[in-house]
């Protein structure tokens, strides 16, 4: 098969004028640019690595720099515990038959409530997930 291979090389060789040239030219230039295709490729991907960190660590920054603060640290978990404080002491007293007579909240705080927990425990993993879908989507 080699020896069938090269013989049909050199007949069209002596033939073609440099047909062979040509073909081995252009396979050539087409793996230079396939080449250079997957190095842009992965220059790009590298550069969106890098914002991606870059933006993650100054949204760092920005958090330690408010989280230093006492006020600014405290806003969500003032927020945050008289909702856990009563929804603890509800559940307390339907499990246990405390004599506390723990009341609902009024309309508006109730949905308040509901709005305060799901943003203090609730957005950030459904945030997280979509960041990782848009990641795996641009790639």
């Amino acid at each position: 098969m080699s020896l069938l291979f090269k013989g049909a090389v050199w007949v069209l060789d002596k033939l073609g004028g440099g047909i062979v040239d040509r073909v081995l030219g252009h396979f050539e230039a087409r793996a230079k640019s396939d080449n250079e295709a997957l190095r842009i490729g992965a220059t790009v991907t590298s550069e969106e690595i890098r914002a991606e960190l870059e933006s993650r660590r100054a949204a760092r920054d920005i958090v330690l720099a408010e989280q230093g603060w006492w006020v600014t640290a405290m806003i969500r978990p003032a927020f945050a515990w008289p909702i856990v404080i009563h929804s603890g002491a509800i559940v307390a007293d339907s499990l246990f038959h405390f004599e506390w007579d723990v009341a609902k909240l009024p309309d508006p705080l109730g949905t308040w409530a509901g709005w305060i927990v799901g943003a203090y425990f609730l957005t950030r993993p459904f945030e997280k997930a979509i960041r990782g879908a848009s990641t795996r989507r641009v790639r």
